[in-house]
Protein backbone atom coordinates (compact mmCIF):
# COMPACT_ATOMS: atom_id res chain seq x y z
CA UNK A 1 0.00 0.00 0.00
CA UNK A 2 1.49 3.38 -0.97
CA UNK A 3 2.46 5.75 1.79
CA UNK A 4 0.29 8.86 2.24
CA UNK A 5 1.53 11.74 0.13
CA UNK A 6 2.00 14.04 3.12
CA UNK A 7 4.60 11.68 4.59
CA UNK A 8 6.75 12.20 1.51
CA UNK A 9 6.94 15.94 2.19
CA UNK A 10 9.70 17.00 4.61
CA UNK A 11 8.18 18.01 7.97
CA UNK A 12 10.10 21.30 7.98
CA UNK A 13 8.43 22.28 4.72
CA UNK A 14 5.02 21.57 6.18
CA UNK A 15 5.77 23.86 9.12
CA UNK A 16 7.30 26.76 7.24
CA UNK A 17 5.46 27.05 3.93
CA UNK A 18 3.15 30.10 4.01
CA UNK A 19 -0.46 29.66 3.01
CA UNK A 20 -1.26 30.46 -0.59
CA UNK A 21 -3.86 33.23 -0.71
CA UNK A 22 -5.99 33.82 -3.77
CA UNK A 23 -5.73 37.40 -5.03
CA UNK A 24 -8.80 39.47 -4.27
CA UNK A 25 -10.76 40.54 -7.35
CA UNK A 26 -13.46 42.63 -5.68
CA UNK A 27 -13.39 45.95 -3.88
CA UNK A 28 -14.60 45.79 -0.27
CA UNK A 29 -17.24 48.22 0.94
CA UNK A 30 -15.81 51.48 2.23
CA UNK A 31 -17.00 53.78 5.02
CA UNK A 32 -14.31 56.47 5.30
CA UNK A 33 -11.42 57.06 2.92
CA UNK A 34 -8.75 59.68 3.58
CA UNK A 35 -6.82 60.59 0.42
CA UNK A 36 -3.61 62.60 0.88
CA UNK A 37 -2.02 63.99 -2.27
CA UNK A 38 1.66 64.93 -2.35
CA UNK A 39 3.59 66.39 -5.28
CA UNK A 40 6.06 65.66 -8.03
CA UNK A 41 8.01 62.63 -6.80
CA UNK A 42 8.59 59.48 -8.79
CA UNK A 43 8.62 56.05 -7.16
CA UNK A 44 12.42 55.93 -7.31
CA UNK A 45 12.60 59.18 -5.33
CA UNK A 46 10.17 57.98 -2.66
CA UNK A 47 10.60 54.34 -1.71
CA UNK A 48 13.90 54.06 0.17
CA UNK A 49 14.28 57.81 0.61
CA UNK A 50 15.74 58.34 4.12
CA UNK A 51 14.06 61.76 4.33
CA UNK A 52 10.67 60.00 4.22
CA UNK A 53 10.76 57.55 7.14
CA UNK A 54 7.01 57.65 7.83
CA UNK A 55 5.96 57.07 4.25
CA UNK A 56 8.38 54.19 3.91
CA UNK A 57 7.32 52.64 7.22
CA UNK A 58 3.67 52.74 6.15
CA UNK A 59 4.56 51.27 2.76
CA UNK A 60 6.44 48.38 4.41
CA UNK A 61 3.87 47.74 7.11
CA UNK A 62 0.70 47.98 5.07
CA UNK A 63 1.36 48.09 1.34
CA UNK A 64 1.96 50.15 -1.75
CA UNK A 65 1.48 50.08 -5.48
CA UNK A 66 4.85 49.77 -7.22
CA UNK A 67 3.49 50.30 -10.74
CA UNK A 68 1.07 53.21 -10.31
CA UNK A 69 1.31 56.18 -12.68
CA UNK A 70 -0.05 59.67 -12.98
CA UNK A 71 -2.02 60.28 -16.15
CA UNK A 72 -0.56 63.59 -17.34
CA UNK A 73 1.80 66.47 -16.74
CA UNK A 74 1.55 69.02 -15.11
CA UNK A 75 -0.30 68.89 -11.78
CA UNK A 76 -3.82 70.16 -12.40
CA UNK A 77 -5.01 67.49 -14.88
CA UNK A 78 -4.01 64.75 -12.43
CA UNK A 79 -6.11 66.20 -9.61
CA UNK A 80 -9.09 66.46 -11.95
CA UNK A 81 -8.55 62.87 -13.10
CA UNK A 82 -8.79 61.63 -9.50
CA UNK A 83 -12.40 62.82 -9.20
CA UNK A 84 -13.63 62.88 -12.82
CA UNK A 85 -12.07 59.83 -14.45
CA UNK A 86 -10.64 62.10 -17.15
CA UNK A 87 -8.45 65.16 -17.44
CA UNK A 88 -11.53 66.81 -18.99
CA UNK A 89 -9.35 68.39 -21.70
CA UNK A 90 -7.43 70.41 -19.12
CA UNK A 91 -3.78 70.41 -20.11
CA UNK A 92 -2.07 73.03 -17.94
CA UNK A 93 -2.08 74.52 -14.43
CA UNK A 94 -4.38 77.47 -15.19
CA UNK A 95 -6.86 77.59 -12.25
CA UNK A 96 -9.22 79.74 -14.31
CA UNK A 97 -9.95 76.81 -16.61
CA UNK A 98 -12.78 74.64 -15.29
CA UNK A 99 -14.70 71.56 -16.37
CA UNK A 100 -18.33 70.52 -16.51
CA UNK A 101 -19.71 67.05 -15.92
CA UNK A 102 -20.30 64.40 -13.32
CA UNK A 103 -17.62 63.74 -10.74
CA UNK A 104 -17.04 61.86 -7.50
CA UNK A 105 -18.26 64.68 -5.25
CA UNK A 106 -21.58 64.94 -7.09
CA UNK A 107 -21.96 61.16 -7.02
CA UNK A 108 -21.35 60.97 -3.28
CA UNK A 109 -23.92 63.69 -2.63
CA UNK A 110 -26.57 61.98 -4.77
CA UNK A 111 -25.95 58.73 -2.90
CA UNK A 112 -26.48 60.40 0.49
CA UNK A 113 -22.78 60.17 1.30
CA UNK A 114 -20.43 63.00 2.23
CA UNK A 115 -17.17 64.55 1.09
CA UNK A 116 -14.88 67.31 2.25
CA UNK A 117 -11.65 68.74 0.94
CA UNK A 118 -9.23 69.85 3.65
CA UNK A 119 -6.80 72.31 2.08
CA UNK A 120 -3.76 73.60 3.94
CA UNK A 121 -3.37 77.35 3.42
CA UNK A 122 -6.93 77.91 2.17
CA UNK A 123 -7.80 81.47 3.32
CA UNK A 124 -11.11 80.36 4.88
CA UNK A 125 -13.74 77.66 4.57
CA UNK A 126 -15.45 77.91 1.19
CA UNK A 127 -12.81 80.21 -0.30
CA UNK A 128 -12.57 80.08 -4.10
CA UNK A 129 -9.32 82.06 -4.30
CA UNK A 130 -6.89 81.01 -7.03
CA UNK A 131 -3.90 81.33 -4.72
CA UNK A 132 -2.95 82.52 -1.25
CA UNK A 133 0.61 82.18 0.00
CA UNK A 134 1.57 78.53 -0.37
CA UNK A 135 -2.00 77.45 -1.29
CA UNK A 136 -2.99 76.96 -4.92
CA UNK A 137 -6.42 76.19 -6.39
CA UNK A 138 -4.74 74.13 -9.08
CA UNK A 139 -4.40 71.41 -6.41
CA UNK A 140 -8.10 71.61 -5.48
CA UNK A 141 -10.10 69.79 -8.18
CA UNK A 142 -13.46 70.47 -6.53
CA UNK A 143 -13.09 74.20 -7.21
CA UNK A 144 -12.37 73.43 -10.86
CA UNK A 145 -15.86 71.92 -11.33
CA UNK A 146 -18.44 74.41 -12.56
CA UNK A 147 -21.18 72.09 -11.33
CA UNK A 148 -19.84 72.21 -7.77
CA UNK A 149 -19.10 75.94 -7.93
CA UNK A 150 -22.75 76.58 -8.81
CA UNK A 151 -23.94 75.06 -5.52
CA UNK A 152 -23.05 76.92 -2.28
CA UNK A 153 -23.78 73.79 -0.25
CA UNK A 154 -21.11 71.92 -2.18
CA UNK A 155 -18.53 74.70 -1.87
CA UNK A 156 -19.12 74.67 1.89
CA UNK A 157 -17.42 71.25 1.83
CA UNK A 158 -14.12 72.91 0.92
CA UNK A 159 -12.49 73.48 4.31
CA UNK A 160 -9.24 74.68 5.76
CA UNK A 161 -6.89 72.03 7.12
CA UNK A 162 -7.67 73.33 10.61
CA UNK A 163 -11.13 71.77 10.31
CA UNK A 164 -9.77 68.25 9.92
CA UNK A 165 -8.58 67.69 13.50
CA UNK A 166 -11.91 68.55 15.18
CA UNK A 167 -13.80 66.43 12.62
CA UNK A 168 -11.56 63.45 13.34
CA UNK A 169 -11.72 63.84 17.11
CA UNK A 170 -15.51 64.14 17.10
CA UNK A 171 -16.07 61.17 14.79
CA UNK A 172 -17.40 63.42 12.02
CA UNK A 173 -15.25 62.13 9.18
CA UNK A 174 -16.91 62.37 5.76
CA UNK A 175 -17.12 59.38 3.47
CA UNK A 176 -14.30 60.94 1.45
CA UNK A 177 -11.73 63.25 3.02
CA UNK A 178 -9.46 64.76 0.37
CA UNK A 179 -6.42 66.16 2.20
CA UNK A 180 -3.96 68.43 0.40
CA UNK A 181 -0.90 70.09 1.97
CA UNK A 182 0.32 73.47 0.79
CA UNK A 183 3.35 73.60 -1.52
CA UNK A 184 5.75 73.83 1.42
CA UNK A 185 4.46 70.53 2.85
CA UNK A 186 3.58 68.53 -0.28
CA UNK A 187 7.27 68.03 -1.24
CA UNK A 188 6.93 70.36 -4.24
CA UNK A 189 8.19 73.66 -2.88
CA UNK A 190 7.98 77.33 -3.80
CA UNK A 191 10.06 80.44 -3.11
CA UNK A 192 7.99 81.20 0.00
CA UNK A 193 8.95 77.91 1.69
CA UNK A 194 11.29 78.44 4.65
CA UNK A 195 13.74 75.69 3.74
CA UNK A 196 13.54 74.17 0.29
CA UNK A 197 16.23 71.66 1.22
CA UNK A 198 13.87 70.12 3.77
CA UNK A 199 10.83 69.65 1.52
CA UNK A 200 10.86 65.84 1.63
CA UNK A 201 11.26 65.84 5.40
CA UNK A 202 8.50 68.41 5.91
CA UNK A 203 6.14 66.48 3.64
CA UNK A 204 6.86 63.27 5.52
CA UNK A 205 6.19 65.06 8.81
CA UNK A 206 2.80 66.14 7.43
CA UNK A 207 2.03 62.50 6.62
CA UNK A 208 3.18 61.40 10.07
CA UNK A 209 1.04 63.94 11.94
CA UNK A 210 -2.15 63.32 10.00
CA UNK A 211 -1.98 59.54 9.68
CA UNK A 212 -1.62 59.37 13.47
CA UNK A 213 -4.59 61.70 13.96
CA UNK A 214 -6.72 59.68 11.54
CA UNK A 215 -5.80 56.35 13.12
CA UNK A 216 -6.65 57.74 16.58
CA UNK A 217 -10.12 58.84 15.44
CA UNK A 218 -13.22 56.89 16.47
CA UNK A 219 -13.95 56.67 12.73
CA UNK A 220 -10.87 54.49 12.16
CA UNK A 221 -12.52 51.09 11.97
CA UNK A 222 -13.42 48.41 9.45
CA UNK A 223 -14.10 49.94 6.06
CA UNK A 224 -11.65 52.82 6.52
CA UNK A 225 -8.54 53.48 4.46
CA UNK A 226 -5.81 56.08 4.10
CA UNK A 227 -4.43 56.53 0.59
CA UNK A 228 -1.21 58.51 0.21
CA UNK A 229 -0.36 59.27 -3.40
CA UNK A 230 1.37 61.84 -5.59
CA UNK A 231 -0.08 63.85 -8.44
CA UNK A 232 2.72 63.03 -10.88
CA UNK A 233 6.28 61.85 -11.11
CA UNK A 234 9.22 64.20 -11.28
CA UNK A 235 12.40 64.61 -13.27
CA UNK A 236 10.94 64.09 -16.73
CA UNK A 237 9.24 60.78 -15.83
CA UNK A 238 6.42 60.37 -18.37
CA UNK A 239 5.53 56.70 -17.95
CA UNK A 240 1.76 56.30 -18.26
CA UNK A 241 1.46 59.99 -19.07
CA UNK A 242 2.39 61.27 -15.63
CA UNK A 243 5.25 59.09 -14.43
CA UNK A 244 5.48 56.17 -11.99
CA UNK A 245 4.63 57.24 -8.43
CA UNK A 246 4.31 55.55 -5.05
CA UNK A 247 0.78 55.06 -3.74
CA UNK A 248 0.50 53.73 -0.19
CA UNK A 249 -2.72 52.21 1.19
CA UNK A 250 -3.24 51.87 4.96
CA UNK A 251 -6.22 50.00 6.40
CA UNK A 252 -7.11 48.78 9.90
CA UNK A 253 -8.18 45.36 8.69
CA UNK A 254 -6.60 44.80 5.28
CA UNK A 255 -3.36 43.46 3.82
CA UNK A 256 0.00 43.80 5.52
CA UNK A 257 3.39 44.07 3.83
CA UNK A 258 1.92 44.04 0.33
CA UNK A 259 3.83 45.26 -2.72
CA UNK A 260 1.44 45.31 -5.65
CA UNK A 261 3.02 44.93 -9.09
CA UNK A 262 -0.30 45.44 -10.89
CA UNK A 263 -0.33 48.47 -13.22
CA UNK A 264 -2.57 51.18 -11.75
CA UNK A 265 -3.18 54.90 -12.26
CA UNK A 266 -5.43 57.65 -10.91
CA UNK A 267 -8.41 56.10 -12.68
CA UNK A 268 -7.76 52.87 -10.77
CA UNK A 269 -8.01 54.76 -7.50
CA UNK A 270 -11.24 56.42 -8.62
CA UNK A 271 -12.70 53.05 -9.64
CA UNK A 272 -11.80 51.56 -6.27
CA UNK A 273 -13.46 54.43 -4.40
CA UNK A 274 -16.56 54.31 -6.57
CA UNK A 275 -16.96 50.56 -6.15
CA UNK A 276 -16.29 50.77 -2.43
CA UNK A 277 -18.98 53.43 -2.02
CA UNK A 278 -21.41 51.69 -4.39
CA UNK A 279 -21.28 54.37 -7.10
CA UNK A 280 -21.35 54.10 -10.91
CA UNK A 281 -18.02 54.21 -12.70
CA UNK A 282 -17.09 57.39 -14.55
CA UNK A 283 -15.16 57.66 -17.80
CA UNK A 284 -11.65 56.20 -17.46
CA UNK A 285 -12.59 54.38 -14.26
CA UNK A 286 -14.76 52.02 -16.34
CA UNK A 287 -11.74 50.37 -17.92
CA UNK A 288 -9.19 50.89 -15.14
CA UNK A 289 -8.02 48.04 -12.91
CA UNK A 290 -9.42 48.14 -9.37
CA UNK A 291 -6.86 48.24 -6.55
CA UNK A 292 -8.44 45.28 -4.77
CA UNK A 293 -5.18 43.70 -3.61
CA UNK A 294 -4.33 46.73 -1.46
CA UNK A 295 -7.83 47.20 0.00
CA UNK A 296 -8.90 43.56 0.44
CA UNK A 297 -10.21 42.45 3.82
Amino acid sequence: MPRPLTLLIPPLLLLTSPPVMAASTTTPSLRHVYVMVLENHSLRDTIGNPAMPTLNRLARTYGYAADYTGVAHPSLPNYVAMIAGSTMNLTNDDPNRHFRGDNLALQLTRAGLTWRAYMQGLPHDGSTANAAGAYGKKHNPFLLSDDLLADPAQIANVRTLAALGPDLDAGRSPSLAFIVPDVCHDMHGAPECRDRRALDRDGDTFVNVWTKRIMASPDWKAGSAIVITFDEGGGGDTLGGGGRIATVVVTPDGPRGTVSRTPYNHYSLLRTLQEGFGLPLLRGAKTATRMADLFAR
